[in-house]
């Protein structure tokens, strides 16, 4: 693989896997405390400053004109919903949740240039990354356990993956 493809690649696979451990403490605060909890909050404006990283991280390993397109409405979503809560709008919840359903999109193109490191821990990456989302809006009524599987199995995946780019 090209020096770029491979440190691009390598960036975004470890800021992913700072993401889903950073995930692993937001799930059972909000649902334990709620949307509003200051601590969970802080988290969520973290994982906006670090989905930006592994964007351009894997943008610049990817290449992908549609990754490029989909990516800054998906980043942007995200930190309007977290933006609306810091101001005390539940909506923003929602728009968190339904921003979201754009990483698996993401996922894809980040699969399809991570089949050739490993078939089966790229498929279960982009599994898991699609089980994370579409379970996301459970953590709302308090099923937190759903994503939070989905996002150990994901976090396994990028390991494993970023141990073999």
């Amino acid at each position: 693989m090209h020096k770029d493809l491979v440190h691009g690649l390598k960036a975004g696979l470890l800021g992913s896997i700072a993401a889903a451990v950073i995930i692993f403490a937001i799930l059972p605060a909000v649902a334990n405390y709620g949307v509003f909890y200051p601590p969970a909050l802080v988290l969520m404006t973290i994982l906006v400053a670090i989905a930006l990283y592994v964007y351009f991280s894997f943008k610049r390993a990817l290449g992908e004109r549609w990754f490029s397109r989909l990516g800054p409405p998906v980043i942007a979503a995200s930190a309007a919903g977290v933006l609306m809560l810091w101001l005390g709008e539940p909506l923003g919840a929602g728009v968190i949740a339904i921003a979201y359903f754009g990483e698996p999109v993401l996922g894809y193109f980040v699969y399809r240039k991570l089949l050739s490191t490993d078939k089966t821990w790229a498929a279960i990456f982009l599994a898991s990354a699609a089980a994370y989302a579409y379970t996301l809006p459970a953590v709302l009524i308090g099923l937190w356990h759903l994503p939070f599987v989905a996002d150990f199995a994901k976090l396994i995946a990028l390991i494993k993956l970023a141990q073999k780019v």
